[in-house]
């Protein structure tokens, strides 16, 4: 169909391919591949879909599994599922949910993934908000970075004004479990024996055992990301330099971090911190050096 701007609207369902050029919409359900660059004002698939060249659009929306082998410039791009742009990804506003790898150097004006973010090189935006995990290989940097560790994430260098690193959810320690298992198990039953009365039975418990099991069972889905106590992962930063104006760290793991004022909370381990005005240390972490300046 050609439009009245002389632009054509295309469209795979099911399987198919066709090739490269300047299309009003480009729309993909199913399994589609597109031979050489494209340009559209918008590219939405669902399903499979493959674009052996780079990508220039006004909006561009990948759901399932998507790959671009070239570069991708775009207004806005969404990733629900898994999405790989082997080249630059670059776009005023940046979603993705589930997993998005970027070859080579990402940049928008607010990028915002939850799920798992792979770059290559540097990663540059207005706004930076990171809810799971990610691996940068080159700096992060950003007027205002926001991170919720619901996984394991590194970068080489971040840098912003305002950098915030939380837990996503409580920490699971199995030792914590099996305490609060034996304390309240004992608060019922001195011994052994756990009677339920109001069912006319009794259940033998073997107290350190059940602990013991439960401590395995929170383990393994803290691996996951996951706590007994609901969903929410838990996770650690790690970085060779955090800077910024107004730094608050969690779970961090960093050999310097440099700020006007820093707050080191639970769970971090910084080899050197230096501060302008002011320096809090959470009783938790472990600092090796501190040096106004």
């Amino acid at each position: 169909m050609v439009t009245e701007k002389g632009k054509e609207r295309v469209s795979i369902a099911g399987a198919g391919k066709i090739g490269g050029g300047t299309y009003q919409s480009v729309k993909v359900a199913g399994s589609g591949t597109i031979e050489g660059d494209v340009r559209a004002e918008t590219i939405s698939a669902a399903g499979s879909c493959t674009i052996r060249g780079s990508v220039e659009a006004e909006e561009v929306r990948l759901a399932g599994s998507g790959r671009v082998e070239g570069d991708v410039r775009a207004e806005e791009v969404r990733v629900s599922g898994s999405g790989v742009v082997e080249g630059e990804l670059e776009a005023d506003v940046v979603k993705a949910s589930g997993s998005l790898r970027v070859g080579r150097r990402l940049r928008g004006s607010f990028v915002k993934t939850s799920g798992s973010l792979t770059v290559g090189g540097d990663v540059e935006a207005d706004k930076f908000v990171a809810e799971g995990s990610f691996e940068i290989e080159g700096l992060l940097t950003a007027d205002e970075i926001e991170i919720r560790l619901g996984g394991d994430c590194s970068v080489r260098e971040i840098g912003g004004e305002r950098i915030e690193v939380r837990q996503k959810g409580p920490r699971f320690r199995p030792e914590d479990l099996e305490r609060k298992v034996e304390r309240k198990v004992r608060e019922k039953a001195r011994a052994k024996r756990w009677r339920f009365e109001e069912l006319g039975i009794e259940i033998d418990i073997d107290v350190e055992k059940m602990a013991r099991e439960l401590g395995k069972l929170g383990a393994m889905l803290g691996n996951l990301g996951l706590s007994l106590t609901g969903f929410g992962g838990y996770g650690t930063l790690e970085a060779e330099v955090i800077e910024g104006d107004e730094i608050y760290l969690e779970s961090t793991k960093a050999k310097v971090v440099r700020g006007k004022r820093v707050v080191i909370g639970p769970d971090c381990e910084i080899e050197r911190v230096e501060y302008e005005e002011s320096l809090e240390v959470d009783e938790s972490a472990d600092v090796g050096e501190e040096q106004r300046v």
